[in-house]
């Protein structure tokens, strides 16, 4: 009997030892499972994090065109509608002149500088003077930003536009017709909004239409003599106003008496500009004839 509880324990013990061994393998081949795992982890995470360090880097390389675009495009953004030109225009002003009782209008010639500022903005138009001055500026100054938005075909509804107006002696402002300044104004704002230079030699004066016409005006004598003065080498005026009307008179005698008759006659303006100036005066009938002149 005591050999058989002893061969039982010995197969008892002999079971317990294998079982043993047998999870000690299994730990082992866990630990080893485990260590590999662990191994994988930190190979992925080495890999992740190369991954997105190239992922960072491909960003910055991909933002730095956007950046110079946009840079760019911010430039040309103020240099497009961000300017200040100005030109030369000619108008006349009326004298009153004082002779004992009696008074006599004679009209002068008269040179102004006009210039504009270009801004964004909500579509302002206005007109900056040192002294107030009538409707007309103002007048000539929309539709002149009107026939610009047509000729341009932009739309100038977010630009703020600011002509000044200014003269050597800024009372003769006040007896000026803004009218006939029309297409030099619609001339400096479209160059201005073209960012181009305008030609200093060439004077011009004319009103402004909606359709891009240039209107007639008068005291073109007078006008031209203000231009010629002032030493440009072109007077442009609207078309079929390139004359004059010079007065011719001679005399005759009969017995005691003398008879003095005189004539007006119409002649071409430009040679006697250009013999009393060397400048010469020629007719424009629309804007885009006389931006030509301009460049």
């Amino acid at each position: 009997m005591l050999k058989i509880i002893i061969i039982g324990l010995i197969i008892v013990f002999g079971l317990s030892i294998y079982g043993n061994l047998y999870l000690l393998a299994n730990n082992a081949d866990l630990q080893d499972l485990v260590s590999e795992v662990h191994s994988k982890n930190i190979e992925l995470s080495n890999q992740i994090s190369s991954l997105t360090s190239k992922i960072s880097n491909l960003e910055d390389k991909l933002s730095e065109p956007v950046k110079e675009t946009q840079q760019e495009l911010n430039f040309k953004y103020v240099d497009d509608t961000s300017h200040t030109l100005s030109i030369t225009a000619v108008a006349v002003r009326p004298i009153l002149i004082r002779d004992g009782f009696f008074q006599n209008v004679q009209y002068d010639g008269t040179v102004m500088t006009i210039e504009v500022s270009t801004h964004q903005g909500t579509g302002l138009i206005l007109v900056n003077t040192a002294i107030p001055t009538g409707v007309d500026f103002q007048s000539s100054a929309k539709i002149a930003a009107g026939v610009a938005e047509k000729y341009l075909q932009t739309d100038l509804s977010d630009t703020d536009i600011i002509f000044s107006i200014t003269a050597d002696d800024d009372e003769h402002l006040q007896a000026v017709d803004g009218h006939s300044a029309g297409a030099a104004m619609t001339v400096l704002l479209i160059s201005s909004l073209q960012n181009t230079k305008l030609n200093d030699d060439v004077i011009m004066t004319g009103t402004i239409n909606p359709d891009m016409s240039i209107g007639m005006v008068g005291g073109i004598s007078e006008k031209s003599d203000a231009a010629g003065k002032y030493g440009a080498k072109i007077f442009l005026v609207p078309d079929k106003q390139a004359v004059v009307f010079v007065e011719e008179c001679s005399e005759s005698k009969t017995g005691n008496f003398i008879y003095r008759s005189c004539s007006s006659e119409q002649k071409p303006l430009s040679p006697i500009t250009e013999d009393k100036y060397g400048m010469k005066t020629i007719e424009v009938s629309n804007i885009k004839d006389a931006l030509l002149y301009f460049q």
